[in-house]
């Protein structure tokens, strides 16, 4: 994990075209990555921080609830990379003796992540996308 930094979700935020964005933050709370996600994704995140049950299963609660039927769980979450300004992530998910990796949404990983309370990574590469806290011009929820 030498090119990785756990980072943990600082927030939800709106900026002023009405865009959610997820706030990764590092430890140190000096680097914060910044990742447009849908209305949707950014409501599942803030519920799982949370401790929010909706009435009905999410996409989300689904898949957790899956996992947990089978004995299985999430064990990190890694930000890979961007690409044409859109993020990848990989799932790491944990099954009896097996380790599973899998190619995600940011949002949807992180969610899960927060649901599991499992840590998230970012690949060293891309401290580059990160800002400062104080440049951030967003209301945050």
């Amino acid at each position: 994990m030498n090119n990785m930094i756990e980072v943990f979700v600082k927030g939800i935020a709106v900026d002023e075209d009405n865009n959610h964005i997820v706030l990764l933050s590092d430890r140190e709370e000096t680097k914060v990555l910044p990742i447009v996600i849908g209305p949707i994704e950014a409501m599942a995140i803030l519920m799982n921080m949370q401790g929010v049950a909706p009435n009905r299963p999410l996409t989300h609660n689904l898949l957790k609830n899956l996992l947990d039927l089978l004995g299985a769980e999430v064990e990190q979450v890694i930000i890979t990379n961007i690409k044409d300004n859109v993020y990848y992530a990989n799932l790491y998910v944990r099954h009896d003796k097996y380790n599973y990796e899998v190619d995600s949404r940011p949002s949807d990983a992180i969610a899960l992540a927060v649901a599991y309370n499992a840590p998230i990574y970012m690949d060293m590469k891309l401290t580059e996308f990160t800002v400062n806290p104080s440049d951030l011009n967003v209301e945050r929820q």
